[in-house]
């Protein structure tokens, strides 16, 4: 983006690895921009939580790219993100990420209602039903986790539940590229080195070294 205004934008869902389908878009996308890789002043990624070997993926490429053009690198969470698409939605807003296991990845944010959101509590991790249980007013439910677990959030909630339009469930990298600028201009250096990920939730390898280590 330029001056906040979408040049270039792709979403793929990817079936298999990451690796292989990152570099092909990136150089796609500043194909259909008409830029380099020198001309681009702030590179941007989501922190998590949600996949660990696609956020370590993406936390290596964009720090690869933010190095070798000596470019600063912002970091942002993936929670986040979702919300603030939803920015002038006056309810609780809610994101939600499948994290296996029968758990989702979730926070809860309001809007200001001049375009700001902010974040109420910590995220975390847990079964869709402690949110049920948590909630006692109307929501916007929004991510992967929210239409996964869509049936489980209407019974619990009923007419309190509120789901968007399917697209609007995507991470939007527009969105990321608004808040990483905004971010940026209050004086974020954007160091790529302090950019690390937001697992919330430990990894198999973790939580099983023994097993991990065979």
């Amino acid at each position: 983006m330029e001056d906040r205004v979408l040049q270039a934008q792709a979403q793929i869902r990817v079936t298999r690895t990451h690796t292989g389908q990152i570099w092909k878009t990136v150089y796609f996308l500043l194909e259909q921009a008409g830029w380099t890789l020198q001309e681009i002043d702030l590179w941007a990624v989501t922190l998590g939580p949600g996949s660990f070997t696609g956020l370590r993926i993406g936390l290596a490429t964009m720090k690869g790219l933010a190095l070798a053009t000596g470019k600063p690198m912002m970091g942002i969470s993936t929670l986040e993100v979702l919300a603030s698409s939803f920015a002038y939605f006056p309810h609780l807003i809610c994101p939600v990420i499948d994290a296996r296991k029968k758990e989702v990845f979730a926070a809860y944010f309001r809007s200001d209602g001049e375009g700001r959101i902010t974040m109420t509590g910590a995220p975390r991790n847990a079964k869709p039903l402690v949110l049920v249980d948590e909630i006692k007013e109307p929501v916007l439910l929004i991510g992967n986790g929210a239409c996964l677990y869509s049936s489980l959030f209407r019974d619990g909630l009923g007419a309190k539940a509120l789901f968007p339009e399917p697209h609007l469930h995507l991470v939007s990298p527009f969105s990321l590229g608004v808040l990483a600028w905004s971010k940026f201009q209050s004086g974020d250096k954007g160091l790529p080195g302090e950019v690390s990920p937001l697992y919330i939730r430990p990894s198999d390898a973790e939580l099983n070294p023994a097993v991990s280590a065979l």
